[in-house]
């Protein structure tokens, strides 16, 4: 009995290595389409005041900061080009370009941690800019430094453009690409590219 079990696990081993990740990210996954449709669909505070599952919480608190930094080096690091445009969009584009080159970057070395990791990422940031950018016209969330409103990105990238009226449009596609990528973190195991081992064939003609 303790063969047959054992010898099921063994062939089972495979496929845990492969969806492992995959599965204990399903209730994040979840969580975090769940927080972003009730701030988008009903109030913008639950972007900062929904109540996480406690379990959820120290990986939610880690994600956010992280990408609230690399969000504002990228105000700093697309200003240097000049326009102010350029320069307030940088912070979300550099928060939604650098977890994508971490998938790049697993997707190319086929490290599939790395690969769904950047595309967790990609998605928090898309999911999490979406609340930004529904934002823009109430500008009721709170910003770094207790900036004032007038500071709001999306706000001004929105006036620059004069597209503030279709603010929910621009923050639903955001968030729907946001789950497109969720479910391609999900399914990351069906597509990711296969490594195949060289072999070294000599033939004597």
């Amino acid at each position: 009995m303790n063969f047959d079990v054992e010898k099921q696990f063994l062939k089972a081993l495979p496929h845990i290595k492969k969806w492992w990740f995959s599965v204990v990210c399903i209730p994040f996954c979840w969580v975090l389409a769940d927080q972003f449709w009730m701030t988008l669909q009903w109030d913008i505070t639950f972007a900062w005041l929904y109540d996480y599952p406690s379990l959820l919480t120290p990986f939610f608190f880690l994600i956010d900061n992280f990408l609230l930094i690399v969000h504002e080096a990228g105000h700093t690091f697309f200003g240097i080009f000049g326009s102010r445009f350029i320069g307030i969009l940088g912070g979300t584009l550099f928060e939604i370009l650098l977890p994508f080159l971490i998938f790049i970057y697993g997707w190319w070395n086929y490290n599939r941690i790395i690969a769904q990791l950047g595309l967790l990422l990609t998605a928090f940031a898309w999911t999490e800019s979406s609340a930004y950018a529904a934002d823009a016209v109430a500008r009721r969330m709170p910003l770094i430094g207790n900036l004032p409103k007038s500071a709001h990105d999306f706000y001004n990238m929105f006036t620059m453009k004069g597209v503030l009226d279709d603010h929910m449009f621009y923050a639903w596609s955001m968030y729907w690409i946001g789950i497109i990528v969720l479910l391609a973190f999900l399914s990351y195991p069906v597509w990711e590219p296969k490594k195949y081992k060289s072999a070294d064939i000599d033939i004597d003609l």
